[in-house]
């Protein structure tokens, strides 16, 4: 080969470590945040981590269409809901941007719609579906998922994911789920 050929690999080499470097760098800076808001509220990590993914691919300050915050994507009644319910004084969208107070609030949010969703056929399903398109749209396709039980042989998650009339919050909920479980955080 000749010299150019050889820099030009040798370039594409170079930049498709510095890029895997980045990333993963991007990935892990809130680990310590994320095991111990997860632990203190018993969801778990990669879940989490998932999540954070999706919501904001891991960037602090950015902002929702719909006003959502931060890391966790964590809308402000749902900051207003951790106050009141935990007697702590208001939250303003400044203070919720804090890497710290938002994963927070979104693993107490995501308790909460666990524990919401607990008695339902799959628990973490709903409860990302609450995440994602609120509660309202969550109880009504849980409704739907109780008068129409899984057939036997089929996955309950498939089943009831394909009942979600959504196509962008199927989509959600099945990408968390596979990160979570193969913990990977790049696609």
């Amino acid at each position: 080969m000749r010299a150019r050929a050889w820099f030009a690999i040798g370039l594409v080499i170079l930049l498709l470590a510095a890029a895997g470097l980045w990333l993963h760098s991007r990935s892990t800076q809130y680990d310590e945040i994320i095991a111990r808001a997860a632990a203190r509220y018993d969801v778990d990590f990669y879940l989490v981590k998932a999540l954070v993914y999706e919501e904001s691919w891991f960037r602090p300050n950015i902002r929702g269409a719909s006003g959502e915050l931060g890391l966790m994507q964590v809308t402000m009644k749902a900051a207003a809901d951790f106050t009141s319910r935990n007697g702590f004084p208001p939250i303003n969208e400044e203070r919720l941007l804090d890497p710290r107070l938002n994963i927070e609030v979104g693993c107490w949010y995501l308790r909460q719609s666990l524990d919401r969703y607990k008695n339902s056929p799959v628990p973490i399903l709903f409860a990302l579906l609450r995440y994602n398109a609120g509660e309202a749209r969550a109880d009504n396709w849980l409704q739907v998922a109780m008068s129409r039980p899984a057939p036997a042989g089929a996955s309950p998650e498939d089943y009831y994911l394909s009942l979600v009339n959504f196509p962008t919050t199927r989509d959600y909920v099945r990408r968390i789920l596979r990160r979570s479980r193969i913990r990977n955080y790049w696609f």
